[in-house]
């Protein structure tokens, strides 16, 4: 009995997991591509393996549990498969891939039941640590690191300056660089604090608690891990801790860190027998009811709404790319304009914009560039990992901030503030502006909301951003705002078509 009903359920879960990577195969393959691609994220291929093996292990709970199709849920795989759709829209990776994975869970409730949802709540809960997020993360981990490798540096008396993300010491220079910010430790130490507190603690916080020292441990860990590797360059001349000794010795000292968290775990964790009392507490045969054949076509008609949905849109912005395609006309006289490297490569980088717009130095110093986007695609985004404000082999952050304006006519220019240094010392003051419709933003999410409403509302497909730039140090930010407040709604007289 219990054989058939496990197998039942195994054929009725495949069976939706097919039609899931069929019907939501794009969204599918552009979080795997992430995965293999990306050394942060690359922990999300095991995570679906392990959510299988977590629900094996419950089988003989599951089989004891009431299980019945749901109508309530069967509506709510309708609206979240539209709420994908609409944040395909945005083109916000993260909720695409929320609404994603979302739909495991009201696919789970509708065909069998919130019993059985709630019985599985870590399991399920646990997808959601595949989504690739976590990059907004990196600047501020990189100031983390850098303060505490400064602040050790300085513990044991060696000369060292700071400049940014530059790092000085008598022997040397070292950069604090994207990769040396942690995120891909930190968040691999959570996914594997989360599924071993899951598996060795019954209580809740117990659990929390063990999160949450993985975060930090994480966090401080790699600040160390910096330390040392500037420590190691600083004792043996720059000799060791530099190439290819860097990697191992980072990968050694991880695996350190580790190995502490899992002893710490060991002691905390809870008997055997309790989390056994916990799981097996229920165990009274239960109706097992499945979902008739018209239940199950309503369940795929509505699944399928977000991508017939999807469909549609590509359809229309193709016709509107071949139109523009062939309505469009670049001036020969500016077809050959080539992009000016402004001062040693702090020029953006957009490669996937439709047009860029660039100019000479104003009167002040203001150096100002400009990526437009008739529209939006999956691989054509104004606010994608693809593109980058200055040229990181020249230039590392060294300060972040976000401010507003107000110009003479009153209006209200919000921007983004952003320092640059590259290792001779030099700054760049950046002011990033993103518009859409018109509409002025310097928040990332902020802005994409903008562009999803006038998608809907069928009034701008794509949006620009707007760059400017001073490498005054001592007047930059006083040129900048002078610009932003007289000339920045009569930009167009100062840039040039470059693209």
């Amino acid at each position: 009995m219990f054989k058939n009903r496990y197998m039942t359920n195994l054929v009725l879960i495949s069976g939706i997991l097919l039609c899931m990577f069929l019907a939501f195969n794009s969204s599918f393959s552009r979080l795997i591509d992430i995965w293999q691609s990306s050394n942060t994220y690359g922990h999300g291929i095991l995570i679906l393996p392990i959510v299988l093996w977590l629900i094996h292990r419950k089988k003989h709970l599951l089989a004891d549990i009431e299980a019945k199709p749901s109508v309530f849920a069967l509506l709510l795989v309708g609206l979240t498969s539209l709420f994908w759709f609409v944040s395909v829209l945005s083109y916000i990776n993260v909720i695409e891939q929320f609404a994603l994975f979302s739909l495991f869970v009201v696919l789970t409730w509708a065909f069998f039941g919130w019993k059985i949802v709630l019985s599985l709540k870590f399991p399920l809960a646990f997808l959601y640590l595949s989504i690739p997020v976590g990059d907004f993360l990196v600047p501020y981990l990189q100031f983390i690191t850098a303060d505490i490798s400064v602040f050790m540096i300085q513990i044991l008396g060696i000369p060292v300056f700071r400049d940014g993300m530059y790092i000085q010491i008598p022997n040397g220079n070292f950069l604090v660089a994207e990769a040396c910010s942690g995120i891909r430790f930190l968040i691999s130490t959570i996914t594997i604090g989360v599924l071993y507190s899951y598996l060795n603690f019954s209580k809740l916080y117990k659990q929390v608690l063990f999160v949450l020292l993985c975060c930090v441990v994480a966090i401080i860990g790699n600040g160390l891990r910096a330390f040392l590797m500037i420590l190691i360059g600083h004792l043996s001349n720059m000799q060791a801790a530099v190439g290819f000794d860097h990697f191992v010795y980072g990968g050694v000292f991880f695996v350190i860190i580790l190995s502490i968290l899992f002893v710490i775990g060991h002691y905390m964790s809870d008997p055997l027998t309790d989390i056994e009392e916990i799981t097996e507490k229920n165990n009274q045969p239960a109706l097992q009811q499945f979902p008739s054949l018209v239940f199950i076509i309503i369940t795929l008609l509505l699944l399928l709404i977000g991508p017939v949905l999807k469909f549609k849109y590509e359809s229309y912005i193709n016709v509107m790319a071949s139109q523009q395609i062939t309505q469009q006309s670049t001036p020969a006289s500016l077809s050959s304009t080539t992009i000016t490297k402004f001062n040693h490569n702090w020029l953006p980088d957009f490669p996937d914009s439709d047009s860029i717009y660039t100019s000479a130095p104003t009167t002040n110093g203001i150096d100002i560039f400009v990526a437009k986007y008739n529209y939006e695609t999956d691989s054509k985004e104004i606010i994608s990992y693809r593109n980058r404000l200055f040229d990181t082999d020249f230039w590392s952050i060294k300060g972040i901030s976000s401010s507003e304006l107000s110009t003479r006519d009153d209006k209200i220019i919000p921007y983004s503030a952003y320092t640059i240094v590259n290792m001779q010392g030099e700054e760049r003051k950046l002011r990033v502006v993103y518009k859409v419709n018109g509409i002025l933003s310097a928040n990332k999410i902020q802005f994409k909301l903008l562009q999803l409403m006038n998608k809907i509302m069928m009034t701008d497909f794509g949006g620009e951003v707007i760059v400017l730039s001073s490498a005054n140090k001592l007047t930059a930010d006083k040129d900048l705002d002078t610009f932003m407040s007289q000339d920045f709604f009569q930009i167009k007289q100062y840039i040039n078509l470059v693209k």
